[in-house]
């Protein structure tokens, strides 16, 4: 049953904005398990069998109705039917959204965009190195690939974003769901309503809540259906297998381990991270603070740090006023 559970990331039982149903509780062969004992494995056939009913009835709901909206007028009551994607007050879909922005090969550079800046709503960051990129704006989906020593800040993703092959690399993001794959020594601030999937050949990579915010970040997150009450960013879940001797994923074998994992950020290395207000009066948002809740542990080192950084910079004033006397 728990590997059943896993497609979970790619199958949703329910309407569109209603609360998805366990996978495990809308399969007949699951759905009367005894919670305190271990469920009896279920042939890989007959799951197959009834993903594949699911799958074709739904298709044919999905066919009835564009149909339907080809010859009428649209509804403002139409819904998403079962096994399609439930993300809540998502973009619209238009040929604009379909189409995708690319970030590519910037070196040692800053760069900002927002949604004015991109074509569709999809953005790919690739091969960026040495460099701190804000990308501000509501996205349906957000690819970082090849990338390192770089920081890549993510307004708000409201179906998926993956982070694959990626070398020190600092990722901070709000998002539905968060895929992790193949990343070495990469720190990921995450705002993320779903647990994040971990996956491939990781090494040395963390997890930490979600630290900064601009003035449209609330706005772009309820654009895109994000909730900032639910925040998973501590509960990673790692799939596969991996060979220790070998960086090229291939099926599992005999010397396999299983894939590594990612650790929670040491709180009193956690600070915020400042976004600069280009903008200036521009800015139209009223997001003021983190959204996100911060975990105690995290906000009593947030506060010692702020203290600290009140106290250094005290000392330093004090210094210039010794040095060249008071203005």
């Amino acid at each position: 049953m728990e590997g059943f559970e896993h497609l979970g990331f790619l199958i949703q039982i329910g309407d569109k904005g209603a609360e998805g149903v366990p996978l495990s509780q809308a399969a007949p062969f699951f759905a009367n398990s005894d919670p305190d004992m271990p469920a009896v494995p279920v042939p890989a056939v007959q799951v197959h069998n009834w993903i594949l009913q699911n799958i074709a009835s739904a298709m044919e709901h999905i066919t009835e109705r564009i149909s339907a909206k080809e010859n009428g007028p649209p509804s403002a009551s139409d819904q998403d039917v079962a096994m399609t994607d439930s993300c809540t007050n998502s973009i619209k879909t238009s040929p604009s959204a379909r189409a995708s922005s690319s970030i590519e090969g910037i070196s040692k550079s800053s760069i900002v965009k927002q949604a004015l800046d991109l074509r569709g709503s999809w953005v790919k960051v690739l091969n960026c190195h040495d460099s701190v990129i804000y990308i501000l704006s509501p996205l349906r989906y957000a690819t970082v690939y090849g990338c390192s020593d770089a920081t890549i800040v993510l307004g708000a993703v409201g179906k998926a974003l993956r982070i694959e092959h990626c070398e020190r690399v600092h990722v901070i993001a709000a998002a539905k769901r968060v895929c992790i794959a193949s990343c070495w020594e990469c720190v990921f601030f995450l705002g993320v309503n779903q647990q994040p999937l971990i996956v491939g050949d990781n090494h040395k990579i963390q997890v930490a809540p979600y630290n900064t915010y601009y003035s449209e970040l609330e706005e772009h997150m309820s654009e895109v259906g994000i909730e900032a009450t639910i925040n998973r960013w501590d509960e990673p879940l790692t799939l596969g297998m991996v060979d220790p001797h070998d960086s090229l994923s291939h099926p599992a074998g005999v010397s396999d381990v299983q894939a590594e994992s990612a650790a929670r950020l040491d709180p009193d290395q956690f600070t915020n991270f400042l976004i600069p207000n280009w903008f200036g009066s521009e800015s139209c948002g009223s997001t003021k603070n983190n959204p996100f809740p911060l975990p105690d542990v995290y906000m009593e080192s947030q506060k010692r740090n702020v203290c600290a950084q009140v106290l250094i910079t005290t000392r330093w004033l004090k210094s210039c006023i010794i040095v060249f006397g008071p203005c």
